[in-house]
């Protein structure tokens, strides 16, 4: 028997996903076809799956991605209902919908940084762009002036290039 839970945040990135389970303590594991057969349980599980340490009835509640959109599959009886760990004492078992609340903030605030980072990424990426053009252009002037016989000099003032072109007569 499954439930459907609607988030008012749809998970759509597998990394951030991923990180907020990490940081709620979910010990996240992606199933892949190396780890598949580790894992049995009544809902079969596909590779690219992402377990989570909280059980219910069926095994594992984990995410699956279905339509671009990453869902949590569990049993809406939630019977047996518990949360697994790494360490001896196990958390307590938050029902389905806190839990939810609680990844949904997270993710937003992993989602944030992501987009952050990409912003980082795009800055550096126009950065090294406007270097190669001023790189290109200081090579072409250099290039022309030397055709016709000057001698370049080249000053760096203020983070900026100027050449000094002389030519003896």
């Amino acid at each position: 028997m499954s439930a459907v839970i609607k988030t008012t945040t749809p998970f759509t990135l597998e990394l951030a996903l991923f990180n907020a389970l990490q940081v709620l303590g979910s010990d996240p594991i992606r199933v892949g076809a190396d780890n598949l057969k580790e894992y049995h349980q009544r809902g079969q599980l596909i590779v690219g799956d992402i377990l989570t340490n909280r059980c219910d009835y069926n095994g594992k509640q984990h995410f699956r991605c279905i339509e671009g959109l990453w869902v949590l599959r569990h049993d809406s009886d939630e019977l047996n209902a518990r949360v697994f760990t790494a360490a001896k004492t196990s958390r307590q078992y938050n029902k389905v919908g806190a839990f939810l609340q609680e990844l949904e903030g997270e993710y937003a605030r992993q989602y944030e940084f992501h987009l952050e980072q990409l912003a980082v990424q795009e800055k550096q990426r126009l950065e090294a762009e406007r270097k190669a053009r001023v790189e290109v252009t200081r090579q072409s002037a250099i290039t022309q002036a030397k055709a016709k016989g000057y001698v370049v000099q080249e000053k760096h003032l203020n983070g900026k290039i100027q050449l000094v072109c002389t030519r003896s007569v």
